[in-house]
């Protein structure tokens, strides 16, 4: 089955394989975990020895395939081989091509077109990826190989600061949960827009190892201190654009 304006040929939902090397396809499970599947035809692998270049960018939209071909070009301008995508707006799970970069989303279950996240990856390091975990409209997670083990990539899109702190709580409760079930040994990169507001007190921009901060801090900002320090975050780049356009955060 394939989303609409999607050819068979360019896009798969998450439970076909299709070809070698194929990643594996899993689903996230109850309690607000992600229930892994073993990985499996597994490549050499991202060379590490090689510039890896991995950003995040809220795109507001992709739930239109147009799109696609214009976001493609942009990250091979700017020679970016992985990006944590938010706000795709595109409903389900799926994978699709565009442009040179394989795009694995995961979006609201009830079809509608709002929240989501995604994972862009170059088309050259595409089969390294051995599986793909859709979690919910606001987590997914990659794991892919390189050449001295894995590597798990998760893409998050955290509530905005007007949302309730329920909702707040139990997006880093889910986070957490995703996070724990990462291999130990993998080399763990979290992507994506935590809709918080660093603040500019140069003494939490020290101790979190932020090389920029603005506004003020809120709720946002607390919850996402605490995660840091319960996660052990060990370095983190928060860009802000002078413009309204949504820039491209470089890791």
């Amino acid at each position: 089955m394939t989303s609409a304006g999607q050819s068979p040929r360019e896009s798969r939902t998450l439970n076909q394989v299709v070809g070698p090397p194929s990643p594996t396809f899993s689903y996230g499970g109850g309690r607000g975990g992600a229930e892994a599947a073993p990985a499996r035809r597994i490549t050499p692998g991202i060379n590490l020895r090689r510039v890896l270049r991995v950003g995040s960018w809220n795109v507001v939209s992709l739930s239109d395939d147009h799109r696609l071909p214009l976001l493609s070009g942009e990250l091979s301008r700017l020679r970016v081989d992985i990006v944590g995508l938010s706000e795709t707006r595109r409903p389900g799970s799926g994978e699709t091509s565009s442009g040179g970069y394989t795009y694995y989303w995961s979006g609201m279950s009830n079809g509608h077109r709002v929240r989501g996240v995604a994972i862009g990856i170059s088309s050259k390091l595409q089969p390294s990826v051995v599986e793909v975990t859709p979690v919910d409209e606001r987590i997914m997670r990659v794991r892919m190989k390189h050449t001295l083990s894995f590597m798990s990539l998760v893409a998050v899109y955290a509530p905005t600061e007007m949302r309730k702190t329920e909702e707040k709580e139990m997006f880093y409760a889910k986070l957490d949960s995703v996070l724990d079930q990462c291999p130990p040994r993998d080399t763990l990169i979290v992507l994506g827009d935590f809709n918080a507001t660093t603040g500019t007190v140069k003494r939490w921009l020290r101790v979190m190892c932020w090389s920029h901060g603005s506004g003020t801090r809120n709720t946002n900002s607390s919850l996402l201190l605490n995660f840091e320090r319960v996660q052990k975050v060990e370095n983190c780049r928060f860009l802000v654009s002078e413009t309204r356009a949504a820039p491209l955060d470089m890791v």
